[in-house]
């Protein structure tokens, strides 16, 4: 920023800041008048007064943005009775004032359960001025279970509006926690007992301890828990009967111990008229009134437990995620980036060649699909030729890579060759698709859609083949990216599980890979997991979790600098941070491997 601008910002905030101060101080007169004249009039009532700032037109702002998410538990999703915030920070990096910004939050749906602030009013935002405050969320007890798209709109009294922002955020109606008895224990022997017969019963005129066992089957933590044990014979006596245990989470176990004392008069041969009950914050769930399984002479029932399995179908849902295509809002929680949506990027390459495989389909019927494969193609088509500017890109999938498909394309005298000037061509290639370790574990293949997974040898094309024959092709450069795993088992997420790909156990995946980036400068493998590793998917974009971040990477987000451009280094570390810190969040660990880097190539120019 040069002087005169400099000068020119803080002139123009004076002017403004005079003007604001002037509103005030009429104000302040206007008030103090009506007040006296209230006064002499006798009346008493208070007078509420708006003060309306002045605005007027000057240099622009430019309005950048930041959002955070937080729940009570942390856990991204808002639950029945929990309180939740967005937070949002507000930037202005233009030359002029945003004047009169009104932020409204509007809900996809209507749901009177979710109670969200009203609209928040900021008079001013001066140029390198940052507004931070918190729009307040809470689910009430009757929530019902829905994705709530909520659209934060930020307006300008001139105009200057911001693209809008959508927090993607799942309510969970209440899940019921369960309290049961499980089971009790008649301790009748050591300190502050009193046996007649030290034989694990309770008989008429002994003191012993009682162990009470309860346990949540429930879907939802018992908060705050109480009990009480109480005897409806008043020759049974109770003491230390009435307590507090805390929260009881699911598949808890706690116990307690009371004790109890029923005097010689206590004639009843069946269960003794002695009740549990129990209380906890929301009231639900709870023991009521339960009959506690003491009978005279009788050793009691042993503690039964329950292994309590979580309700998925409940249970699994997408944590809140932010979604725009602005470049100017981000966000600092699980935020989800919407990979369709390209900016418009500059680069241009005219002598460039890209090959794209996507095989999901395997007509051989033991081996699985690979889910979003072909997803997975179609949306790296766009981005090679829209992001990357790749001058011609052939995309092929399931039915189009049969046979010796991988020969015909890659080897020496293949179609690819055709297409490649030697040291003038930019080649890209892109697989998504299984991968298949040998019965050994020391060789990996890509097999056909109708390749037959027991004849790898013949069938499948080995990666060291794979590569040797594309570094043999003589491209100016070369850069692969491979979504694929090669551990045996199949490409899984959340909501879909991992199956075995090869029906072997116990084999140890240690391939001898050729290295062509260790001799060749201009050979570059992006990798989306380690050889021993399951490459997982991303069931939010419908793509491969590699692919996902890739595609974000080259859209803007590995742009850490802010400069427009998006370097070979700044990919590499976008995509390994995020998805390896993703895939443990979810039910793994990938972590990417990136070979023969060369971290100052530039991939994108976005100025």
């Amino acid at each position: 920023m040069n002087i005169y601008t400099t000068v020119r910002t803080k002139l123009n905030k004076i002017k403004i800041m005079k003007k604001y101060i002037f509103t005030i101080l009429l104000s302040i007169i206007t008030i103090s008048t009506l007040t006296a004249q209230q006064t002499v009039s006798g009346q008493s009532e208070s007078t509420n007064l708006e003060i309306i700032p002045v605005y007027e037109r000057d240099m622009p702002p430019n309005l950048f943005m930041e959002l955070d998410f937080s729940d009570d538990n942390n856990n991204g999703i808002l639950e029945a009775g929990e309180k939740a915030e967005i937070q949002l920070s507000i930037t202005n990096q233009g030359k002029g004032p945003a004047q009169g910004i009104t932020v409204k939050v509007k809900d996809s749906i209507y749901d009177p359960n979710l109670k969200i602030l009203g609209e928040k009013k900021i008079p001013f935002i001066y140029p390198n001025q940052t507004v931070t405050f918190i729009i307040p969320l809470y689910a009430k007890m009757g929530i019902t279970q829905k994705e709530h798209k909520l659209e934060i709109i930020v307006a300008e009294y001139f105009g200057y509006d911001m693209e809008s922002a959508y927090v993607v955020l799942n309510t969970m109606k209440y899940l019921k926690p369960e309290l049961v008895l499980s089971g009790i224990e008649v301790i009748d022997s050591g300190k502050g007992t009193g046996a007649i017969i030290e034989d694990g019963q309770l008989q008429a005129g002994e003191l012993v301890k009682v162990k009470i066992t309860v346990q949540n089957i429930g879907q939802n933590v018992s908060k705050n828990t109480g009990y009480k044990v109480y005897a409806k014979d008043k020759n049974i006596y109770l003491e230390n009967n009435n307590s507090n245990l805390g929260d009881i989470e699911v598949n808890e176990v706690k116990d307690f111990f009371i004790t109890v004392s029923p005097n010689k008069r206590v004639k009843t041969k069946n269960i003794l008229p002695i009740f549990l009950e129990t209380t906890n914050d929301y009231h639900v769930g709870n023991i009521n009134s339960i009959n506690i399984p003491v009978k005279l002479n009788h050793i009691p029932p042993q503690v039964v437990l329950k292994n309590v399995e979580a309700d998925y179908d409940n249970l699994i849902k997408p944590v809140a995620r932010m979604e725009t295509s602005s470049q100017k809002i981000k966000s600092n929680f699980g935020n989800y980036i919407n990979i369709r949506q390209m900016g418009e990027s500059k680069t241009v390459r005219n002598n460039s060649v890209a090959i794209i495989m996507g095989i999901e389909n395997y007509k051989q019927n033991d081996i699985p699909n690979a889910p979003y494969a072909k997803n997975d193609a179609d949306i790296m088509e766009e981005y090679f030729k829209n992001v990357l500017g790749i001058k011609y890109v052939y995309k092929y999938t399931d039915k189009d890579i049969q046979g010796y498909f991988f020969r015909n394309t890659f080897g020496q005298k293949g179609e690819l060759q055709k297409a490649i000037i030697k040291d003038k061509t930019d080649l890209f290639v892109y697989y998504s698709g299984h991968g298949f370790p040998s019965k050994d574990g020391e060789n990996v293949y890509i097999l056909a859609s109708d390749g037959n997974k027991y004849d790898l040898e013949r069938q499948g094309y080995n990666l060291n083949d794979f590569y040797k024959d594309i570094a043999s092709l003589g491209a100016k450069s070369t850069t692969i990216f491979m979504d694929a795993c090669f551990s045996g088992s199949t490409r899984s997420s959340e909501l879909i599980a991992a199956e075995n790909l090869t029906g072997m156990k116990g084999v140890r995946i240690k391939p001898q890979i050729n290295s062509p980036w260790e001799t060749n400068s201009d050979f570059t493998l992006c990798s989306s997991s380690s050889y021993d590793e399951t490459s997982m998917i991303f069931d939010d974009s419908k793509t491969g979790l590699f692919t996902y971040f890739l595609c974000a990477g080259l859209k803007g987000e590995a742009d850490k600098n802010n400069d427009g451009k998006i370097t070979m280094g700044e990919l590499k570390k976008y995509i390994q941070k995020n998805v390896l810190e993703t895939s443990q969040k979810l039910q793994g660990t990938q972590t990417p491997l990136f070979y023969g880097t060369n971290e100052e190539t530039e991939l994108v120019n976005y100025k």
